[in-house]
């Protein structure tokens, strides 16, 4: 039987890397760093991901000592077990150093990562640096492969796993508004609080009367702690799905939420901050018009953004009760489109590459 080790180190790698092994299922031993979805798929994770789900440039800087300790943790393990393939999702500040210490090391294990870093966003150099060290790149988005078999590397196009979850709905509720400030502990913080009052101040013009944050497990005791009783707070999959489907708005943080909200038909506005040393590192490295994942893929301003001094409750309850809601519907409609890639579903197009990468000791499908 073949061996694959995999590695998620954040919520949304975590929720690609459940889809692909739950169509693996037992055609692999399988061993890795996920979280709790791809713990539910089957995965004992060496550690807990929260140990390394960090994000910013000056953010990440208290944790790096542990989570330099963390990488080694992870080498030392892939090196004990010597799977065929290393399959790396999303998280490039972990898994590509991990990956460079397992080449070196190990340099029979074939090293495969899953969502390409956005090199057409920003720092287009690191496509050459991946064909270096990669053997295999699979792209959500239909416009990336370009970018890195240029340089050599074996980079397929297989859609996006959130169109096989997130079901498109046009029959909205009238009384639900979510608020939704990101994943990571420092985006709760900074935006949680803002985006609650928009949506309270949304609520008093729209007329809805429920407020729902959905989030993960392990940040239920934050967000409580600062939402209070202003809002319903929701960690189950199943009941964000649902809610995602049925409400009339959502106000969201840039991410895969934004995708997720998108492909469930759920009209929102987008919106985010950095600390301010921060967003003026990053801004003059960015090439790209649009931060949401919607705006990218359709290369259109579908949803408003408002970015750091433009996240504002003033602003947010502005855009949020103009919203041409039919309108971003249809463009819901063709993202998903282009997100899907054919008959098949992305997570098995994603596992049987991974069964190929493993080789003849794999069994087909």
């Amino acid at each position: 039987m073949p061996k694959l080790y995999v590695i998620a180190g954040e919520p949304s790698g975590d929720f690609l890397g459940a889809g692909v092994l739950r169509e693996l299922g037992d055609r692999c031993d399988i061993r890795g760093v996920g979280g709790h979805l791809m713990e539910a798929a089957g995965l004992v994770s060496l550690f807990d991901i929260r140990n390394i789900s960090v994000g910013g440039l000056l953010e990440v800087v208290p944790h790096l000592l542990k989570i330099k300790r963390l990488i080694a943790q992870t080498v030392d393990d892939i090196a004990a077990n010597r799977p065929d393939v290393l399959l790396t999702i999303d998280s490039p500040g972990f898994c590509f150093r991990v990956a460079r210490l397992v080449r070196k090391r190990c340099p029979e294990i074939k090293l495969v990562h899953l969502v390409a870093p956005s090199v057409w966003a920003w720092r287009e150099g690191r496509a050459a640096k991946l064909a270096k060290l990669y053997d295999r790149l699979f792209c959500l988005f239909d416009f990336e492969p370009r970018y890195f078999t240029k340089y050599g590397l074996d980079a397929t196009f297989v859609g996006h796993p959130a169109v096989e979850r997130f079901e498109f709905s046009e029959h909205r509720g009238k009384d639900t508004t979510l608020v939704m400030p990101g994943s990571r502990t420092q985006e709760i913080k900074s935006l949680l609080p803002i985006f609650l009052e928009a949506a309270k101040s949304v609520a008093g013009r729209l007329g809805t009367t429920r407020l729902v944050i959905p989030t993960l497990p392990h940040l239920l005791p934050l967000v409580k702690s600062i939402a209070g009783d202003d809002a319903d707070v929701i960690a189950d999959e199943e009941v964000k799905m649902q809610v995602y489907q049925s409400a009339r708005l959502a106000i969201v943080a840039s991410g895969t939420a934004t995708l997720q909200l998108a492909l469930s038909g759920c009209p929102m506005v987008v919106g985010y901050r950095l600390s301010e040393l921060s967003y003026r590192l990053v801004k003059p490295l960015v090439k790209v018009r649009y931060i949401s994942l919607v705006n990218l893929i359709l290369n259109a301003p579908v949803v408003s953004e408002l970015i750091q001094s433009d996240c504002t409750v003033q602003k947010i309850t502005d855009v949020a009760v103009s919203l041409d809601e039919a309108e971003q519907l249809r463009q819901f409609k063709r993202l998903r489109e282009r997100l899907t890639p054919g008959s098949t579903t992305p997570s098995k197009v994603i596992a049987e590459g991974v069964l190929r990468a493993c080789g003849n000791k794999a069994r087909e499908f």
